[in-house]
Order: C-alpha cells, then sequence, then structure tokens
C-alpha cells in the first residue's frame, strides 16, 4: 500500500471513528476543535505536506480552500493569558505571529482555537527564547501557557509593529532610539479619593519612541497640583498596561513632587501608556473636600523627549465617609515562622505564607502579590519560584534587578465577607551556599486588592500577626543555604571484572562523587585495597602507579602512588578539587608480577575520615564528606593471559551428501573471559582426518 494510501485510509478511520459518518465539507463542521486537531496530527504523523494539510484542514471545518497571497501579520498586542480552549481575535493572532516561523508552527493553521498544535508551537517559542521566558521563572522547558512572560516576549517581538520573517541572523546590540514623543492619554473620570483607597488612577500618559530604536526610562517626574494637601497621599506608584506596579510608591518631597517607576522600556516606533496611581491614608477627616491633581512634569531618558509638559489627568475629591472594604492580614499557616537552614536541592520549599480575610463592607478581589526577594541569593540559586493561593500556583516574574517576584492571579481571587484566602510562595533552592533567602512583602501597596462593591483599590492594615507599620511590611523568616555537600557511593560504571598482571591502568575500583552547593576541594583521600595476599613475600606483593581518575576524560587527578603487601593503603595528597554535580572517579594501577591468578583485590574508603581538609569553594567553610560507613568498590580478580580453545558440540556428526557446498565440518569455541587482558591470535593450525575421502576441497 502506498504512502498517501495509507494516509487516507487513516483519516477515513480517524473521521468515521471521531464522526461516526462519512465526512463531506457541510458535515464535517460540526466536528469539534478537538477532532479537527486530531485528524490533523495524524496528517501529519505520516508527513503529509502543508498544503494537504491546509486542504484536509479547510474540507473539516466547512470553509472552502481558496488561494490567497501570503501577507505579513500587522502588529497586536497580548493583554490576557491564552491556553488550550482559549478561542477568539487573540488565539487567531497568536497563530499568525507563530506561523511566521515555520520551525516553530510549521502546520501554520490559524483557526481561532487553541489546541494541541498551538500549544504545541507555543512551546516551540517558549523554549527558542528560554532565557528570556523560561529562565526567569526557573523553568527549562516549555509548557505551552502563554502567561505573562510569554505574553512579554510576544509584545516585544510583534506588538505594534509589522512581523516580517527573516533568516536568522547574529544578534546585535539593539540601537538605543534618539527620540521619545510624550503626550496625554484618555484620562480617568474624576471621583472621589476615599479613606484608605489604594492605586487610585490619577493620570495617564502615552509614551512613544521613535523609528531609530528603543527609548528606556528610568523614571517618571510628577507634582502634586491642585488644593490639596501633600499628606493625602500615603505613597504615588507607576502602573503599566497590565495594572502592574513598576518600583515602589514614593512620597512627595518638600516641593510636592517624586520620581516613581521602574526602568521600563518603549520599543522603537511603539508607544505604551502607563498610569500615575495614588495611594491614600487611612483617615482624611482633615482634609475632605480637598482636590487632588498629580502632573507628569518629566521623564528620565538618555532620548530627545517631545510633546507638551505638564500632563494632568483627573482630579479626585477627598473623601472622608465612603467606608470601602476591608481586610485583616496574618502570618499564614504555611509560613515557616522561624529561621530555617536548607540544603541545595530542597524542592518544594515554602519560603513565606500569609493570609487575608476580607471585612463585612464587601467582597475582595485580590489580583497580585510583589515578593521582594531581600536575602543574599541570586536568582540562579532559585528554581521553580510560583505564588500559591490556597494550592493553585501562578508564575512569578523576576524584576531585572532580580530582587522582586511578581504573580498575577488571573482574573483575580475572590474572597466572600469574612472569608479568608492563603497566598504563599515556593520554590526550589538550586544553589547559593551561604548565602540567604527571604520573601518579605515590602509594602502594604505590594498586595493588589480591590473591593467588589466599590472598585477601590483596598490597603491592607500594618496590623496582625507578622506584619509592622515599618518597611519591610512583612519581613518573613529567613532561610540560610546550608554549605555544599560531597557524598561517595559504590560506582557502577566500573563493574567487577578480571585484572592482568604487570599491565597498567588497570581498574581497582570506582566511585560516585556528588557535590551539591559549590564546588569542594579535599586535600587529602585515603584508600585501603584488602584481600590480595599473593604467592610472593609481603614486601614484593606490590601496585605500582596507583592513580585517581576521572573515568569521563582520563585525566589523572591525584597520583601516582605505589604501595607493597605490608601496608595496603594509599594516601593521596593531591589537592583535588571537585565540580558541583555527580560524577565517576576510578583507582587504577599496575599490579606486580607476583599476583596470581584469582586472587581479588577490592578498594574501599570511608569518606567522613578518609577525606579531609575539605574546603567550600564558595563559603570557605569546612565540610565533612558523607557517609560515615566503609564504602567498598566492586571486587577485581586478578587473571594471567589465558585462552580456552574447545569443540562446540554443533554440528552433531552426521551423513553428509557428496557435493554438498559450504557444509559446517566442525566450530571451535576461542574463550577469553578467564583471562585478565586481551589475547591476539597470530595463527590457528586446523588437522583433520579424513578416513579416505582425498576430494575435499574448499
Amino acid at each position: 500500500m502506498s504512502k498517501i494510501t495509507k494516509i487516507v485510509v487513516s483519516l477515513s478511520m480517524g473521521v468515521m471513528i471521531l464522526a461516526g459518518v462519512a465526512v463531506m465539507p457541510a458535515q464535517a463542521a460540526s466536528l469539534t476543535q478537538a477532532q479537527v486537531d486530531a485528524i490533523i496530527s495524524l496528517l501529519q504523523s505520516f508527513g503529509a505536506d502543508a498544503a494537504t494539510v491546509s486542504s484536509v484542514q479547510s474540507a473539516l471545518t466547512g470553509t472552502p480552500t481558496t488561494p490567497t497571497t501570503p501577507t505579513t501579520p500587522a502588529g497586536y498586542t497580548f493583554a490576557v493569558d491564552l491556553k488550550v480552549g482559549s478561542t477568539g481575535t487573540d488565539v487567531s493572532n497568536l497563530q499568525t505571529v507563530l506561523k511566521t516561523d515555520s520551525a516553530i508552527y510549521p502546520e501554520g493553521l490559524v483557526t481561532g482555537t487553541f489546541g494541541a498544535l498551538t500549544k504545541a508551537a507555543v512551546i516551540r517559542f517558549q523554549n527558542k527564547y528560554a532565557s528570556e521566558i523560561l529562565a526567569p521563572l526557573g523553568m527549562t522547558t516549555g509548557t505551552g501557557y502563554v502567561g505573562a512572560a510569554t505574553r512579554v516576549k510576544l509584545n516585544a517581538l510583534y506588538g505594534g509593529a509589522v512581523v516580517t520573517p527573516t533568516t536568522p541572523t547574529t544578534p546585535t546590540t539593539p540601537t538605543a532610539g534618539t527620540g521619545l514623543t510624550i503626550a496625554s492619554a484618555t484620562q480617568p473620570a474624576a471621583t472621589i479619593a476615599v479613606e484608605s483607597a489604594a492605586r487610585l488612577p490619577f493620570t495617564k500618559v502615552t509614551f512613544t519612541a521613535g523609528n531609530d530604536g528603543d527609548v528606556t526610562i528610568t523614571g517618571v517626574n510628577i507634582e502634586r497640583t491642585g488644593l490639596a494637601s501633600d499628606a493625602v497621599f500615603s505613597g504615588i506608584a507607576l502602573l503599566d498596561e497590565n495594572n502592574q506596579q513598576l518600583g515602589l510608591a514614593k512620597t512627595l518631597n518638600s516641593d510636592h513632587k517624586a520620581t516613581i517607576g521602574d526602568s521600563f522600556t518603549v520599543k522603537a516606533g511603539q508607544s505604551r501608556t502607563m498610569t500615575i496611581a495614588g495611594n491614600m491614608i487611612a483617615v482624611m477627616d482633615s482634609y475632605a473636600g480637598q482636590v487632588a491633581y498629580i502632573s507628569v512634569t518629566g521623564v528620565n531618558t538618555t532620548a530627545t523627549v517631545t510633546g507638551a509638559l505638564p500632563i494632568t489627568g483627573a482630579g479626585h475629591t477627598i473623601n472622608a465617609t465612603l467606608a470601602i472594604g476591608s481586610v485583616t492580614n496574618n502570618r499564614g499557616p504555611l509560613d515557616p515562622n522561624g529561621a530555617q537552614t536548607k540544603n541545595i536541592g530542597a524542592t518544594g520549599y515554602t519560603f513565606s505564607s500569609v493570609k487575608f480575610t476580607a471585612g463585612s463592607a464587601e467582597k475582595i478581589r485580590i489580583k497580585s502579590a510583589r515578593w521582594n526577594q531581600s536575602g543574599s541569593a541570586a536568582t540562579a540559586d532559585l528554581a521553580n519560584v510560583k505564588s500559591y493561593v490556597d494550592a493553585t500556583a501562578y508564575d512569578a516574574v523576576v524584576s531585572s534587578d532580580g530582587k522582586y517576584y511578581t504573580s498575577t492571579f488571573g482574573d483575580g481571587i475572590i474572597v466572600d465577607k469574612g472569608a479568608s484566602a492563603e497566598i504563599y510562595i515556593k520554590g526550589d533552592v538550586a544553589g547559593g551556599s551561604g548565602r540567604t533567602i527571604a520573601f518579605d512583602l515590602y509594602k502594604t501597596t505590594d498586595v493588589y486588592i480591590t473591593g467588589e462593591t466599590y472598585g477601590y483599590g483596598i490597603t491592607p492594615p500594618t496590623s496582625g500577626t507578622g506584619f509592622a507599620a515599618t518597611n519591610p511590611w512583612y519581613d518573613a523568616s529567613v532561610v540560610t543555604v546550608s554549605n555544599g555537600t560531597l557524598a561517595v557511593s559504590v560506582s557502577t560504571a566500573v563493574p567487577a571484572q578480571n585484572i592482568a598482571i604487570n599491565l597498567s591502568n588497570q581498574p581497582l575500583g570506582a566511585f560516585d562523587v556528588e557535590v551539591k552547593g559549590e564546588p569542594i576541594s579535599v586535600a587529602s583521600m585515603v584508600f585501603r585495597l584488602s584481600a590480595w595476599a599473593g604467592t610472593g613475600s609481603a614486601s614484593t606483593q606490590d601496585i605500582t602507579s596507583i592513580s585517581l581518575v576521572d573515568n569521563e576524560t582520563g585525566a589523572i587527578l591525584a597520583g601516582p602512588k605505589d604501595i607493597d603487601a605490608s601496608a595496603p593503603t594509599v594516601s593521596f595528597t593531591d589537592t583535588v578539587t571537585f565540580p558541583v554535580g555527580k560524577k565517576v572517579y576510578a583507582l587504577k594501577g599496575k599490579l606486580g608480577t607476583d599476583y596470581a591468578s584469582n586472587q581479588t583485590i577490592a578498594a574501599s574508603t570511608t569518606p567522613s575520615t578518609d577525606w579531609t581538609s575539605m574546603t567550600g569553594q564558595t563559603t570557605g567553610n569546612s565540610i565533612t564528606a558523607s557517609p560515615a560507613s566503609a564504602i567498598t568498590a566492586n571486587t577485581m580478580t586478578v587473571k594471567a593471559a589465558s585462552l580456552a580453545i574447545t569443540l562446540s558440540g554443533t554440528p552433531a556428526s552426521q551423513t553428509v551428501v557428496a557435493g554438498t557446498q559450504n557444509f559446517t565440518l566442525a566450530n571451535i569455541q576461542l574463550d577469553g573471559t578467564g583471562s585478565g587482558e586481551d589475547v591476539k591470535i597470530n595463527t590457528l593450525p586446523l588437522y583433520y582426518s579424513h578416513n579416505g575421502i582425498t576430494n575435499l576441497t574448499g
């Protein structure tokens, strides 16, 4: 059966199973997207080309195939998370941009439904840009879920600009843009500013970079204006397009001014709209009726700025009577509540936990949390860091300085009046011996909570177990990453075997050495050789040129050393630095000629006492190897060179018809399994008795 026939038969069967009827275009349109994806995947598994796939796709979805001229997709902005089952324009846009790279989305189907093919394409996209999407999250493999980190990369590549597939070139450093335009965006409607309201939007500003390069903005200068007091604000913050806070909320100086926001980049030829938001104090009776404005007066950047300044948004009237929702906060049940020490390799550890309880005025919606990793550990020392809300995991996006981990909880977690939700952060300890980890909540506004009735942001209180009126607001328990560790075990990489006499580099045993946390240097190692009494005197029963060897590369790390039977111990005093990871190290040496066949040798060591002067290369601390018991390598058997030659029992004695060709007269077995070394055969004379047969040929 030809390949195309197989495809047709398999496809027909797939359609019959999924739909129950023969599929004509009008009927095929009733197939679910999952069924369509299954059929398309089946086609691809048989190697169907893109044209065939496209044709079948059209037939299955009930849409005619019309040849079109390929077009370049326009720029898109991806603002919502996408996953399997998502549908609509955002999914179509995602498929459109992914298909510009045939290595990522070879099928190139734009269906508006996020199915198995789209998920596979997203995984390839995430893996291609792993250093930007996965590594900051402590991940190594794509998931197919289009979350915040993936959207950032999609928007950086395709947002607001024409996408044109190009031949890959050597990466170059982006050219810094020289021009930035600042303009007023659509401003928030004027309303009342109530007590303890958080992230109340005052002014919106659009930044547009010139076409000659990206523009980095390191801060936005603002000024409180209007007939109001600076004291009504507990802080003023910069919010991005997704309402995520950039940097810390700042207080006003004596000139009613502040510079707010972390650094952010506006891509060449693109725009970003930011919001200046105010956090209101808890008691505003003295300021009721005042109207406050926040004006943007400048921007910190190396680019030339054009546009009319200042830009002033809504004027909000101070109100001291409307009581919005409230929360109480306490240390969460899963919090370690005390200093801890964790080894490198600890997984799924809960670093910090807090619990929020909604008040009686309105339900609350918890939208995001921003953790401050205030310890000395680096981003690379942590892996798989995620925030959890009542056991549901959410990715954490790491700030450019590696100190803030922000998790957005989808559309928000709704908590009923009087009910509670626990938020905690977990991860793996991947490195950082001697360093510390502490996931604090630095300010009250680092947890973004809104009320369901009035819609205002809610500022949590500074009271509650574990919380304070100072910064950090929630001071987490400190985890100290312990010193590196070194563990020795028997290696199976060098099995029990025969070894030769008077030959160099004979294996005497092998050990696995696993190092975690930091490279570790060892200045002295002792190995003992047992069960080796031979035929000669003790002083002549020697092993020479004993070395410790990297079993993978063959490099000699310690030795060579010579020993004899009167002192069957080899002591290496070469300082060896073992890298982080697990490797095999073998003992090799040359056995003296006084050894006899069938003697055995077994190498052993007790790491806790035989491996001494061990030092962590990061911490500088003294380290003790494990285990405390003796580790004995596989036993080696001494064998002289030997070869056993035997006649096989087959073929059996039998009558042979005259004229038979290629008849097997005998099988001779050459057995070197009892030899301590390889045996080379130069000649093998064979004799036969012919019993009167004189015409045996060939």
